[in-house]
């Protein structure tokens, strides 16, 4: 927890009204908890996609969540796929402002070890864990400050997804881009976070748990 209210460099903070929990840039916030407690939920709100708790409070490079389009992305690990676009370029490139160059496209893919996949290749024809890295591109290009990742790796044999979070903290760090994940497998992610904030309710303020 960044225990100084007053410091000015956190991405995320939320609060109520006795308790903060802050996240700089490039940290990795792990949030955990008994199925059912809302894990998901806190997610959607960080989004802007659901309004937070009368009690509660968040701030995301100080505006809240939702206000400044771009800003925070989400990603959902649904299956089949909800594809934005007709093939791997489109998908890439879809909603950004200035349409990247092949070789930007290109490296995205790479980067997300999606070398051989083409970018005129059909989504149909991806597996569930090429899906997940060509959205992890996607975000990638977006440049979005605050990532927020609901259950990315739980379907994933173990060895595929302890490789796939490697990529995500290194990715992370190398990036600065602060990375709240959610699941159900979360000691995958107990050793590379950060900080592990506690979902007990969906109408509590997460609580800080040990440093992980």
């Amino acid at each position: 927890m960044n225990s100084d209210p007053l410091s000015d460099d956190s991405l995320l903070t939320l609060r109520d009204a006795s308790n903060q929990l802050s996240a700089r840039a490039g940290e990795i916030i792990l949030l955990c908890g008994d199925v059912g407690t809302g894990k998901t939920v806190w997610l959607k709100r960080l989004a802007g996609l659901t309004a937070m708790p009368a009690n509660c409070s968040a701030s995301i490079a100080g505006k809240q969540p939702g206000k400044e389009l771009g800003k925070t992305l989400m990603l959902f690990d649904r299956q089949p796929p909800l594809w934005l676009g007709q093939n791997v370029a489109e998908e890439l490139s879809f909603g950004l402002k200035k349409q990247p160059a092949t070789g930007e496209l290109t490296a995205a893919l790479a980067a997300w070890g999606l070398s051989a996949v083409s970018l005129t290749a059909e989504l149909s024809r991806l597996n569930r864990l090429q899906a997940i890295r060509l959205s992890l591109a996607a975000i990638s290009l977006a440049e979005a400050e605050l990532i927020i990742l609901d259950n990315p790796t739980d379907t994933l044999p173990e060895a595929d997804a302890l490789t796939l979070r490697d990529d995500i903290v290194t990715w992370a760090e190398r990036t600065k881009t602060t990375v709240v994940v959610a699941c159900n497998r979360w000691h995958d992610w107990r050793p590379v976070a950060s900080q592990r904030w506690q979902i007990t309710s969906t109408e509590a303020l997460p609580q800080q748990g040990e440093q992980a």
